[in-house]
């Protein structure tokens, strides 16, 4: 009950006092072991973002970021017992590198340990060609494995 509480109040600051706009992730069926956060920010170079996260092989959130939106958070619930939970980034970055306009494909896949109560962040490298999710706070909370996922497909429209 505690958990739920705090989940609840992390949740509430983000929509009240800041400006990022939070939503939560599709439920999952059954009992769930509490929950994390995932935060998605354009960087100065960006123009835009449209990238997908996919948690334990399910679609959770699509991430648009432009101009006008700069930020996006999800609040993720874990399924009971899942002490290692597998994650997927996939999508499209366009910057502006140097004056010049580029869009990168941007992919990843690695694994959340013990997210419960955990504050991830997408983090794009190397000239956006790595792109995943870690915690700050406690580096050791997520892992990934370098370069491109082959789980991700050309988004369709």
């Amino acid at each position: 009950m505690r958990r739920l509480i705090i989940s609840s109040l992390i949740l509430a600051y983000f929509t009240y006092f800041s400006p990022v706009s939070a939503q939560t992730a599709p439920q999952i069926n059954g009992p769930t072991g509490g929950s994390f956060t995932v935060i998605d920010r354009r960087a100065e170079d960006e123009i835009s973002e449209v990238s997908r996260l996919y948690i334990n092989g399910a679609l959770v959130s699509t991430f648009a970021l432009s101009i006008n939106h700069d930020s996006k958070a999800i609040t993720v619930p874990v399924p009971l017992g899942r002490l290692d939970v597998p994650y997927v980034l996939c999508g499209e970055i366009t910057v502006n590198h140097n004056g010049h306009i580029e869009s990168h494909r941007v992919s990843s896949e690695g694994v959340l340990h013990n997210p419960d109560s955990h504050y991830y962040e997408a983090v794009g490298t190397e000239n956006f060609n790595d792109f995943y999710l870690t915690d700050y706070a406690d580096p050791g909370a997520a892992e990934h494995q370098p370069g491109h996922s082959a789980k991700c497909a050309a988004p369709t429209s």
